[in-house]
C-alpha cells in the first residue's frame, strides 16, 4: 500500500521535473526495442558491436545484452554481488566493473573490488582489491591498464591505475596539473584520442559542475575544457565523428531533468537537435552500423531526485547524424 501511495504523489507532482516523451519522431533520433525492465539509473560498455547494460542502482541485478544491428535483448549472467555506484569499463575482449557500494543484502560484500566479465565463457571473476575504495566514479580501459577517476573516496582527486596483466595499481597523485582540477562525483567521461574526458558531475559541496575536464593517459597530466553551457549530473557523454557529444542530465539548480545536446567542436560548444525526451542517468554508447555510427541512449530516469525512481524509463533511443 505504502508503495502504492508514493507512486500516486509521484505521478501527481512529477510534472515540473519530468521531460515528457513526445509521441512524434525528431529528427536524427529512433526507437529501438525497450528495456526488458525499467532502470532509472543504467550503465553500458560495448564490446564487438555491441552493447552490454547494467543497473547502477537498487537492489535487483540486471545484466543484459543489446544487440543494434538486430535491436534485440539477450540476458546475461548477473553479478554475484548486488551493487550501485560502481564503474564499468571495456577493452580487450573483457569488461571490468570496479568499486560501489553495497545495494542491500550480501552487495556490501563486493564493494572495494575489480570483477571481470568474460563474455566467452559467461563468468564473473573477482580480480583485485581497489587500493583505497570508490564509488560514484567513472573508469576506462586504455593501453592495457584501468583507469579510475573522480567519485566518492579518500582519493577522489587521484587517478587510480590498474595494469591489467601484471595486477599493479599505481595512484597519480602530484602538484597541479596533475591533480585532477576539481574532485567530481557521478560524472561521466569517454575516452577521446589520448585523454580521457569527464563532463558535469557533482562537487564535494554538493552542487551540480558545469566543468569539463581531461586527463592524458600518455603525460599523466591534466588540462581543463571550455565549460557545459549549464552545470549538470548524469548526463550521456560520447564521441562521434571526431566530436565530443553530451547529451541530458539533471540541472539541479533549476530542478531540471535536460534534453539538451551538444557537441564540442574546435573548443566551442554547438547546440544539436534536441533528445526525444529529458533524461539523465542513462547508459550511453556509440556502435557502428552499415557503415554509420550511432548514439545509444538507454534507460535511465525522466524525473530528478526524489521522482527518479518513480520515472524510470526502459525506452532505447539511437541517435544517427545528418550525413553532410
Amino acid at each position: 500500500m505504502m508503495k502504492r501511495i508514493l507512486f500516486l504523489i509521484a505521478v501527481i507532482f512529477a510534472s515540473p521535473v519530468v521531460g515528457e516523451p513526445s509521441p512524434a519522431r525528431i529528427e536524427n533520433w529512433r526507437e529501438g526495442t525497450a528495456l526488458p525492465r525499467t532502470l532509472p539509473d543504467a550503465r553500458s560498455v560495448v564490446l564487438n558491436n555491441q552493447i552490454y547494460v547494467m543497473n547502477g542502482v537498487g537492489s535487483q541485478s540486471f545484466f543484459e545484452l543489446y544487440d543494434v544491428a538486430a535491436d534485440g535483448w539477450r540476458p546475461l549472467t548477473p553479478l554475484p554481488v548486488n551493487l550501485k555506484h560502481f564503474a564499468l569499463a571495456a577493452g580487450g575482449g573483457r569488461i571490468y566493473l570496479s568499486g560501489g557500494k553495497g545495494a542491500g543484502g550480501k552487495g556490501a560484500d563486493g564493494a572495494g573490488d575489480v570483477w571481470i566479465y568474460a563474455p566467452d565463457a559467461a563468468l564473473w571473476i573477482r580480480r583485485a582489491k581497489l587500493p583505497t575504495p570508490r564509488a560514484g566514479h567513472v573508469s576506462v580501459v586504455a593501453d592495457g591498464k584501468l583507469f579510475l577517476l573522480g567519485g566518492i573516496s579518500d582519493a577522489a582527486g587521484k587517478v587510480q591505475i590498474y595494469d591489467i596483466s601484471t595486477g599493479i595499481w599505481d595512484t597519480i597523485s602530484a602538484a597541479p596539473p596533475e591533480t585532477m582540477p576539481v574532485a567530481v562525483a557521478h560524472s561521466n567521461a569517454v575516452l577521446w584520442g589520448d585523454e580521457i574526458v569527464l563532463v558535469g558531475g557533482v562537487t564535494a559541496d554538493g552542487h551540480d559542475a558545469a566543468i569539463v575536464q581531461a586527463f592524458n593517459i600518455k603525460t599523466n597530466r591534466w588540462r581543463r575544457l571550455a565549460n557545459l553551457p549549464q552545470a549538470a549530473s548524469g548526463v550521456g557523454v560520447a564521441v562521434i565523428n571526431d566530436a565530443l557529444h553530451v547529451l541530458g542530465g539533471y540541472a539541479q539548480s533549476a530542478q531540471n531533468v535536460l534534453d539538451t545536446h551538444f557537441s564540442f567542436v574546435k573548443n566551442k560548444w554547438r547546440k544539436q537537435i534536441s533528445l526525444p525526451h529529458g533524461i539523465h542517468q542513462m547508459a550511453t554508447s556509440t556502435t557502428h552500423t552499415k557503415g554509420k555510427s550511432q548514439i545509444v541512449l538507454i534507460g535511465g530516469a525522466l524525473g530528478g531526485g526524489f521522482y527518479a525512481v518513480f520515472t524510470a524509463s526502459d525506452r532505447v533511443s539511437i541517435y544517427e547524424p545528418t550525413s553532410r
